[in-house]
């Protein structure tokens, strides 16, 4: 019986990709990623960032460390069985917070909050996470 139930579980699991691309796109063009409504980004998401530029890990023109909006957007390829191929996350100038959001974007989809129909063939979808403290 326990090997059925392990089966059936690795029959709905869905394949994340371990690579995250770093790119540029016409972010507005791809249909949207709809996720279930979850906390993203939650505060220890937004301190994180405050972090990364009162480090200088990242420089944003006109954004401080006390105050700041960035929006980072993100796409992931879907399969005709719902799994993500590639996840590719926009060059924002900071490789420490294009890898956080790319783990983010991991964790979105390891958790099974995405809400999008299978494609009828590989196809992106893309979204955005504004971190911002006022």
């Amino acid at each position: 019986m326990l090997t059925l139930m392990a089966a059936a579980f690795l029959a709905n699991t869905v394949s994340i990709p371990e690579q995250i691309g770093v790119g540029q796109a016409n972010w507005a063009a791809y249909p949207r990623l709809v996720t279930e409504h979850i906390a993203v980004p939650n505060g220890d998401m937004v301190r994180r960032v405050q972090l990364m530029l009162q480090n200088d890990e990242c420089e944003f023109e006109g954004q401080s460390a006390r105050r700041f909006s960035v929006d980072v957007n993100y796409a992931v390829m879907m399969d005709p069985q719902g799994n993500a191929t590639q996840i590719v996350v926009q060059d924002v100038g900071c490789r420490v917070l294009e890898t956080y959001v790319g783990q983010i974007v991991r964790q979105i989809l390891n958790s099974g909050y995405v809400r999008v129909t299978p494609p009828a063939e590989p196809s992106w979808y893309a979204n955005r996470i504004n971190f911002n403290l006022r």
